[in-house]
């Protein structure tokens, strides 16, 4: 194994893959990890045990070349593909969004160019792990390692399953699966309003496996959602048949119902519920009012549809009180007012006693 570095001043050093380097000309990244040749052997044990991580092959051809045939490694494992000749200006920030912080191993037809891709990534202080496979994918077929010969678009995905009416804002499920005859991960483009274009992609996973995804509509109407599926070659199938999805108007919460003692003394803590029932099922929130001068600071909950809420309050003053309150669900939607009048006639006991104290003390004088 070979490590290699542009000049700059070495830092610390360790065992593969673990040479780091001050680079002076972009201190935005102090410390970089320089590149390391490997050989097919050790790349194959790397590619095919996830037991000592995952490491990503890119091959760095053309995409003619890269079309035409590439190693064969498994998933998570499996070959993407990044040309040379894009790794300059906004290239290479793209290769760094995708895999910063990755083990790389980069390969090319015998070695050379991965060999250039590894030190230009080097010098831009690229933070992973970069390999360079030694003698790319001839040298790889020369020991006998699998590879795949061009390449088959995958089958076109089935009508996506899931909820044919959902509530503005739900945030409903949707599930597909298509196969691939190569036996190349798939990810699934996603077009949520039926214009032809693939609104949301997924991850890559492999093939025949069932995927589902969420997906929330803010608006009310009629949707055409479906699926199309793309192969980690880049080949694509067509779109799936269409699952219509009528999406429906959001229903305010109900008025909240308060239920308590309607009347007290003034001083004495009270127990109140309150109780919401959402049309449609989302949590809500309360907003509480105690009359008088004791206002809601703030809503409180969230809280399922449904539940009741208990909470204490004390009136220090005789009179009559309104209780309000209002829900609102996930959405902001606000129910009307819920009402309670209190009153609280009854004088304190310290009050009653200074008032019989008085009294008896201006009878006694009075005799």
């Amino acid at each position: 194994m070979v490590l290699y570095m542009s000049i700059a001043t070495v830092v610390f050093s360790s065992s593969i893959g673990a040479l780091l380097i001050e680079n002076p000309a972009h201190m935005a990244n102090k410390y970089t990890v320089v590149y390391e040749d490997i050989t097919v052997k050790e790349a194959y044990v790397l590619l095919t045990d996830t037991s000592n991580g995952i490491q990503i092959p890119i091959d760095v051809r053309t995409i003619g070349e890269w079309r035409a045939e590439r190693i064969n490694t498994p998933y998570p494992e499996f070959t993407r593909h990044f040309a040379l000749s894009r790794l300059s200006g906004a290239g290479i920030q793209e290769f760094i969004s995708i895999y910063e912080g990755k083990t790389i191993i980069l390969y090319c037809q015998s070695g050379g160019r991965s060999s250039n891709a590894a030190q230009i990534l080097s010098d831009t202080g690229f933070n992973g792990t970069l390999y360079n496979m030694m003698g790319g994918i001839n040298a790889w077929k020369n020991d006998g390692y699998p590879i795949q010969v061009s390449n088959h678009p995958p089958t076109v995905p089935s009508q996506p399953n899931g909820p044919v009416t959902v509530q503005r804002g739900y945030n409903a499920s949707y599930t597909t699966n298509a196969t691939d005859q190569d036996g190349n991960p798939l990810r699934y483009g996603w077009d949520w309003d039926g214009n032809g274009t693939v609104d949301e992609w997924t991850s890559y996973h492999p093939a025949d496996r069932s995927i589902s995804i969420n997906h929330t509509w803010r608006e009310r109407g009629s949707y055409q959602v479906r699926a199309k599926c793309q192969d980690s070659v880049g080949n694509e199938s067509e779109f799936s048949s269409v699952l219509n999805v009528i999406v429906m108007g959001n229903n305010a919460p109900g008025t909240p119902v308060i239920t308590g003692p309607l009347r007290g003394k003034t001083g004495a803590a009270y127990e109140y519920t309150f109780t919401v029932v959402d049309p449609d099922g989302d949590n809500i929130s309360l907003w509480i009012e105690w009359g008088g001068t004791c206002p809601a600071v703030e809503w409180i909950g969230p809280y399922s549809s449904g539940d009741t809420v208990i909470l204490m309050n004390t009136w220090n003053d005789t009179g009559t009180y309104t209780v309000r309150a209002k829900a609102k669900d996930i959405f902001d939607t606000e129910s009307d007012w819920g009402t309670l009048e209190v009153t609280m006639p009854l004088l304190n006991k310290i009050f009653v006693k200074m008032f019989w104290e008085r009294f008896l003390a201006a009878l006694i004088s009075w005799h």
